[in-house]
């Protein structure tokens, strides 16, 4: 296998120049022109036509590329990699599917992974590296430029999911003691791929304490003489090595921020994190957590095999079914009453339904709130009363209208005043447990995500046909005289 552009099977060179003029798809016709890319890759797969698919991806900006290659087999995103230069398929794993990265380092020794890691951010490298297994990674680190290989040992030894993880090492800064035109002499010795994405210069003191940051274009129009310290903005917004993922982004969203410098325990500066870093766990939060509440496994986005999908949502699909069969206890509990009275069982799945929808309603709003701030444990109080006022009216509402609806389809007053009471103390009921359990759970450190689905569910309709049938059977005791 070649990735230097040379030496193809079929004696043709890829067009490296191709990537000066990459094409950007219309955002108005996104989808539509994607899904045509997508057609004439496939149509050059099948017909072998390695030079052709070189040509067109070649066309495409990196992230473009990716998307259209999503519903691909592995086997065949990795083909098409294969035709792709060491710095555009640099730029091609950093946005690709996990599954397709590793099917396709497999196909290269540790020299040829070492080289397109150095075309790599050191964040996007040490990702790539981290999913070895340990005996590749000491290869591949001892082929890469001894530069690149120290910056990627040093950001192994952070948890993948902590500020540490998710800097790079290509930060700009400059002493305290510098002036304006020294800090400027100092950028130009950077490749100028390096200050592509920079927009500060941070700067330290001699012990490397970060102290301050100058904007870039505040650093060009100052007087070279000028001191650093006369223009620096002091006292710059930072965060730790160890701080969470999650933490670090709803930080860099609260303070408006595009560039986050990163500094160690003796707040020496070691790195920076961007905004497109945060967008990349946004939607690793949003997916792990839209999994959760789903009940299925994260692994299973992008799964093409069914196989595997259905046995990743067995699991939970057997847990909800174990919950389900409280429901049947209840049920058998109250057999004599619906023996008596079989127009209650009529309106059972309406009252579990209803149950069910309010609570991942009100449950996917907390748990929506904690993941962005606008919710927090220290105001419990206010939101359940939020929760509780909302569910009154919307159990007031819905309620009665099963009141009417009971009272004209069944003509049975006493069964009517029980529908609509049992359905606004259910709405009630599962508004608390899926405002609560959130709450709870995040209180206690643990990812409010898991509170929903089967979970959610199993709960309200335990305890909605308790309610439901604990009034039916008092409702029938009362019109018995007291009686069984």
């Amino acid at each position: 296998m070649t990735t230097d552009g040379s030496d193809r099977p079929d004696g043709t060179d890829r067009a490296d120049d191709a990537r000066d003029a990459d094409r950007v798809l219309d955002p108005a016709n996104l989808e539509a022109e994607r899904y045509q890319y997508a057609q004439r890759l496939g149509d050059m797969i099948a017909a072998r036509d390695d030079a052709g698919l070189a040509q067109l991806a070649a066309e495409l900006s990196a992230g473009d590329l990716s998307e259209i290659l999503r519903p691909f087999s592995v086997a065949d995103t990795v083909h098409v990699l294969r035709q792709l230069t060491p710095a555009f398929l640099a730029e091609v794993l950093a946005e690709i599917d996990n599954r397709s990265t590793s099917a396709f380092l497999t196909l290269l020794d540790h020299a040829e992974i070492a080289e397109i890691l150095e075309e790599m951010p050191s964040d996007e490298a040490t990702d790539v590296i981290g999913s070895l297994d340990s005996e590749q990674q000491e290869l591949v680190l001892a082929a890469m430029d001894a530069d690149e290989r120290a910056e990627v040992v040093d950001l192994l030894q952070y948890g993948p999911e902590t500020a540490g993880g998710l800097m790079g090492k290509e930060v700009l800064f400059c002493r305290d003691d510098q002036t304006c035109g020294e800090a400027v002499m100092g950028l130009r010795a950077h490749d100028e791929d390096e200050l592509e994405e920079m927009h500060f210069v941070f700067v330290t003191d001699e012990r490397g304490h970060l102290v301050g940051r100058v904007p870039l274009f505040r650093l060009l129009l100052t007087p070279p003489a000028t001191p650093i310290l006369q223009v620096m903005e002091p006292d710059p917004l930072y965060v730790h090595v160890d701080l969470d993922q999650e933490e670090v982004a709803q930080f860099m969203m609260t303070h408006d921020l595009i560039t986050l410098p990163v500094v160690d325990h003796r707040h020496r500066l070691v790195g920076r994190i961007t905004a497109d870093d945060v967008l990349d766990v946004l939607e690793e939060e949003a997916t792990e957590d839209i999994s959760r509440m789903a009940g299925v496994s994260v692994a299973e986005f992008g799964e093409q095999s069914s196989t595997r999908v259905a046995r990743s949502r067995l699991p939970w699909l057997l847990g909800g079914l174990a919950g389900q069969f409280g429901a049947i206890l209840v049920m058998q509990r109250f057999e004599q009453s619906l023996t008596n009275l079989v127009a209650l069982a009529f309106f059972i799945p309406a009252i579990m339904a209803m149950a069910g929808n309010v609570g991942i309603q009100t449950s996917s709003v907390v748990v929506r709130g904690l993941a962005t701030g606008e919710v927090d444990y220290f105001h419990l109080g206010r939101h359940l009363l939020r929760e509780l006022f909302i569910a009154l009216l919307l159990g007031s509402v819905i309620g009665a209208c099963l009141f009417g609806i009971g009272s004209v389809v069944v003509g049975n007053l006493s069964l009517a005043v029980v529908l609509g009471l049992s359905m606004l103390l259910v709405i009630i009921f599962a508004a608390t447990v899926g405002t609560g359990v959130p709450l709870l759970l995040h209180r206690l450190g643990i990812d409010p995500a898991v509170a929903t689905g089967p979970f959610i569910t199993t709960a309200n309709d335990v305890f909605g046909l308790l309610i439901y049938l604990g009034l039916a059977t008092l409702m029938l005791s009362l019109r018995n005289g007291g009686g069984p």
